[in-house]
């Protein structure tokens, strides 16, 4: 019987289960070292392949290679280390606890190898794998070697192999949060873009996202490629994530800076000496002018176009750390903030690594549990104090951090109020100006449509067609020209209008000699929808019906359009199209009146 004080297998576990969110945040530490290191570039990489039991590809090695400095034997061996790293003293890199390059990997996979070189020499390797950790066959790291980089990677990842770095692959993968190259790129596309936006966006760093596909046992072929951009959830950066603004505002800031504050914080350093450093909360809104241009020509809320569903992904305050995010937290903000308005403004509050004691900044890097909303007179009744300045000053005799975080805090709160109020004078909710001509219901029904189909996208309710990432101009003109008999010019006008909104629907009303009351045709991602005037039930109802009830019967077709949309059987289609017409034919028959045609015969 063993007598470690120990329990290898038992301590393993609980370091695989050490807090990561999800496969994004683990691979946010690899980045992490990658930007410690001065790398310029970072190619993540999903190697997929077909495995015996499933038809699908799915992901059976994830890889991460850098530019940056690389490692030597003993840095190599160290990094290593659960606790080992050598940035402990670093007091502004994002490096310090020591745990990324272990922790993060085995809470994903079983089996974690890493090649480093420096200056031109050779490769030297080094690995980790859980299953003999826990049973006792690996007790240390082992000591890096010198050893070539598998052909099968060497020849995928690099033209030529750069004068330095470092090579991650991680194996046996049996934690991974999604299967799929594909499904981990979207789901980190968001979150990584937002984490580095300050290094992506200012051109420091190049993060790539390459999914590879085996191609027998030493070829592994790119199948798939994407570059992450910059998320930045106070919008006043350029050339992100956000999709073009409209017209003269095509590559502007959406938001603009409100206010910045500084705010000096006190902390004892390692030697338990006072020192001080400086927190700094900015502050953004959404540009006046910019919504007023969108609003112009979208129907309702700002929020319902695709400008504010981005907005929509970054409500909260961004707690930034060594110039990299460690979380988006909207506890901050009122609920009702948060459901409504909070989209439209920006909170960044920005602090270097000699306060991860102070806002309690986990050692996984996603996040610092002390920075939270407190309310003093809650926390003071909590802890026995009759008043809240009783136990303000016994918190400042005590020299106890919290009473710098809630100084923060305090700051925080303020900056929230005064931006709801300044967001009072800003239309966000689309409600019609005095002289503006009103919108269309139509382009509501159409707005509803397109929501409503990018649902069913995501719940893999496929149209037979793959969209179109965004409609091209010159392919809805010549859509509308041949299918709504539409001119140039009228053609173009809604064509540009359609980009704006970022609508997939049209909904029009046009003459037709035809027995159906409604027509369909989608070409290039867009779906054309034509409701016939000359048709006794458009005459009857459709025309008769308020704004509102209008809406509800034109998204209606709508849905029966997206039905054909996803009908993979011609046969199916056919039948639905006949289905439409001898519908439209019935219905005539029964609204229409009864003449005296042919009456005399009986």
């Amino acid at each position: 019987m063993s007598n470690r004080f120990l329990s290898a297998e038992t301590v393993i576990e609980s370091l695989r289960d050490n807090g990561y969110n999800n496969t994004a945040y683990a691979l946010a530490e690899l980045i992490d070292n990658s930007l410690q290191a001065t790398a310029t570039r970072v190619e993540v990489g999903f190697i997929e392949e077909q495995l015996a039991a499933r038809k699908n590809y799915t992901v059976s090695e994830i890889s991460l290679w850098d530019n940056g400095v690389g490692m030597d034997l003993d840095t190599l061996r160290i990094a290593m280390q659960f606790g080992g790293g050598t940035h402990r003293k670093d007091t502004k890199g994002m490096g310090k606890f020591g745990m990324g390059l272990p922790n993060s990997s085995i809470s994903q996979c079983r089996r974690v190898e890493v090649w480093s070189w420096q200056e031109g020499d050779d490769p030297h390797y080094t690995y980790l794998d859980v299953d003999e950790m826990k049973s006792g066959k690996l007790e240390e790291v082992p000591i890096p070697v010198a050893m070539p980089i598998p052909s099968k990677y060497e020849k995928a990842f690099f033209t030529k192999r750069p004068e330095s770095g470092t090579l991650i692959i991680w194996s046996k993968l049996d934690r991974l949060s999604w299967k799929t190259g594909k499904s981990i790129y979207r789901h980190c596309e968001h979150l990584v873009g937002r984490m580095y936006r300050n290094f992506i966006s200012d051109d420091n760093i190049k993060i790539e996202s390459i999914t590879y596909r085996k191609s027998g046992e030493d070829r592994l072929d790119v199948y798939d490629r994407e570059t992450f951009k910059a998320n930045d959830p106070m919008y006043l950066k350029k050339k992100t994530s956000l999709p073009d603004l409209p017209g003269n505002y095509k590559g502007e800031a959406f938001f603009e800076k409100v206010d910045e504050e500084v705010i000096s914080v006190e902390y004892l350093d390692e030697n338990g000496e006072p020192k001080r450093d400086d927190v700094t909360i900015t502050t953004s809104m959404v540009k006046k002018n910019v919504a007023n241009r969108i609003l112009k020509e979208t129907v309702g809320r700002l929020g319902g176009t695709a400008w504010g569903k981005h907005c929509g992904k970054n409500v909260g305050v961004s707690v930034i750390r060594a110039n990299r995010e460690l979380v988006l937290r909207d506890s901050f903000l009122t609920s009702a903030l948060r459901e409504s308005k909070g989209r439209f403004i920006g909170i960044e509050v920005s602090f270097p690594p000699t306060l991860d004691a102070v806002f309690g900044v986990t050692n996984n890097k996603q996040d610092a549990v002390k920075l939270i909303p407190y309310e003093i007179r809650n926390i003071s009744t909590q802890a026995g104090f009759d008043s809240e300045q009783e136990y303000l000053r016994d918190l400042e005799e005590n020299s106890d951090s919290l009473l710098q975080v809630l100084k923060v805090v305090g700051a925080i709160k303020k900056h929230v109020t005064d931006l709801t109020k300044k967001l009072e004078t800003i239309n966000v909710e689309g409600k019609a100006v005095k002289g503006e001509q009103p919108k269309s219901t139509s382009e509501g029904a159409a707005s509803k449509a397109t929501q409503g189909s990018a649902n069913r996208d995501s719940h893999g309710h496929k149209a037979k067609e793959t969209p179109p990432e965004k409609l091209e101009k010159k392919d809805v003109v010549d859509h509308l020209k041949k299918a709504g008999g539409m001119s140039e010019e009228e053609a173009e006008e809604k064509a540009e209008r359609l980009i704006l909104t970022g609508n997939r629907f049209l909904i029009e009303d046009v003459a037709r000699d035809s027995e159906a009351f409604f027509d369909v045709s989608t070409s290039k991602g867009l779906t054309l929808v034509l409701f016939n005037t000359n048709h006794v039930f458009y005459q009857k109802l459709i025309s008769k019906l308020g704004p509102e009830e209008l809406e509800v019967m034109q998204t209606t077709i709508a849905g029966f359009a997206r039905v054909m949309n996803e009908t993979t059987d011609d046969r199916r289609l056919a039948y639905l199209n006949s289905i439409r017409r001898e519908w439209g034919l019935v219905i005539s028959e029964f609204l229409e009146e009864p003449t005296d045609d042919g009456m005399d015969e009986f």
